[in-house]
């Protein structure tokens, strides 16, 4: 039986510059764009006309759960951008009530009246992108905004999540960025904490190549948090967070009771979704396809899609699982963890290929699981909190060596 996605990821990929930490798929505009007649603007409506062609182009549509209008840069758009964005899906798609719509916002691209036209747009829940409060840290990573421009977001969004106008909101921060002592981390917390946010998202710095970062470590020129300092910053968030009623119920995500994101544990739970924009990735089926990250490739891409047929990925079939070794990564990021007993009869392999395999994988997880940093109940595994899920690369590598030997 075939089951349609019920959740939609859309990129938008205009940005003002790109941030020294960054990799993704995104277009740098500057830092005057106007979206509708002004700078910029050119670009942005050719790019909405393609990515609308490729939204109408799908042949199997059904009502949508979750919709989540990420970048870049989304609050770039102008509400009525978004409102025809959103529209374009409930005509098309069908869009649940009470559906979770997530947008995120950069804290200098937006007012509070933009906030009040995207919540009339349709949007219920925002994403803010925020990395710190500390103007220090916050221009060592090229970001655009300042403390002021955070505290004002802040304000303006738990005053609409108060009010009862969304339903949800996150501040996002990036943990160990160059120059994060310990004491300014615990400063961040504090000032967030101060808004009670009812959704958290803590993202480890990763240095990605091509990114200014990296070009500043492999010249030895990027200051960061010592092994020490990590720790130390690491075990601050768990305190501050849980002291104050959050839950971890993802590696990277903290939330206030009922408040995780419906969106993000579809990507977890293997679901499938739609996505839709230069660079973004689906998965409707099990098979994921990622479009051309550069401009005129994805422009190109959607125009053969559109005139000749679409990629078998975007065709309604019979469910593809993902590998195994995905499925149980996605698994162990999550509180619940996963039950590996029922992803392996999903495998279609013997009682006594279970039984051999599942010996080799706990000889692999043996020390983990002696040290605590996994947590075994019956079938299911997963990783301790916080011990566990800070060390989780480490659990995970050793599943991946695992998998690369049986397979």
């Amino acid at each position: 039986m075939n089951k349609f996605p019920r959740s939609a990821y859309i990129h938008i990929p205009f940005c003002h510059r790109r941030c020294f930490y960054c990799d993704f798929a995104v277009i740098p505009l500057g830092n005057k764009v106007e979206s509708i007649n002004g700078y910029g603007s050119k670009t942005i409506n050719e790019y909405l006309n393609f990515l609308f062609k490729e939204i109408l182009s799908i042949k199997h549509k059904s009502n949508l759960s979750t919709i989540y209008i990420g970048g870049g840069t989304p609050s770039i758009l102008n509400p009525f951008q978004i409102r025809d964005l959103i529209g374009l899906f409930r005509e098309n798609y069908g869009i649940d009530y009470g559906a979770e719509i997530t947008m995120e916002v950069d804290p200098a691209s937006f007012t509070e009246n933009d906030l009040y036209g995207f919540i009339n747009a349709g949007v219920n829940r925002f994403s803010l992108g925020a990395q710190s409060f500390n103007n220090q840290l916050l221009q060592n990573a090229g970001r655009r905004h300042n403390e002021v421009d955070v505290l004002k977001s802040c304000s303006w969004l738990k005053k609409a999540f108060d009010s009862g106008q969304i339903k949800s909101w996150s501040l996002d921060l990036i943990q160990n960025l160059p120059l994060c002592d310990p004491d300014k981390w615990e400063e961040d917390l504090k000032k967030t904490l101060k808004f009670s946010p009812p959704h958290v998202s803590i993202y480890d710095l990763s240095i990605e190549n091509g990114t200014v970062f990296k070009k500043l470590f492999d010249l030895g020129e990027l200051s960061l948090p010592n092994e020490k300092e990590v720790i130390k910053n690491s075990e601050s968030t768990n305190n501050f967070l849980k002291n104050s009623g959050y839950t971890r119920y993802e590696i990277s995500s903290y939330c206030l009771p009922g408040q995780q994101s419906r969106h993000n544990k579809v990507y977890w739970s293997g679901s499938g979704w739609w996505g839709f924009g230069q660079g973004s990735t689906s998965s409707p089926w099990g098979i994921k396809l990622t479009r051309p990250r550069i401009s005129k490739g994805y422009k190109e891409w959607v125009n053969t899609q559109c005139e000749k047929n679409l990629d078998p990925s975007l065709i309604c079939k019979d469910y593809i699982y993902r590998e195994l070794d995905e499925k149980i990564m996605l698994g162990l990021r999550v509180k619940e963890g996963v039950n590996i007993q029922s992803i392996f009869k999903e495998q279609k392999w013997t009682r006594e290929d279970i039984e051999i395999n599942l010996r080799k994988l706990l000889k692999e997880w043996e020390k983990f699981i002696e040290s605590g940093h996994l947590i075994k109940k019956g079938n299911r595994f997963y990783l301790s909190d916080p011990k566990g899920m800070e060390l989780s690369n480490q659990v995970l590598i050793s599943m991946f060596r695992w998998w690369d030997k049986i397979s």
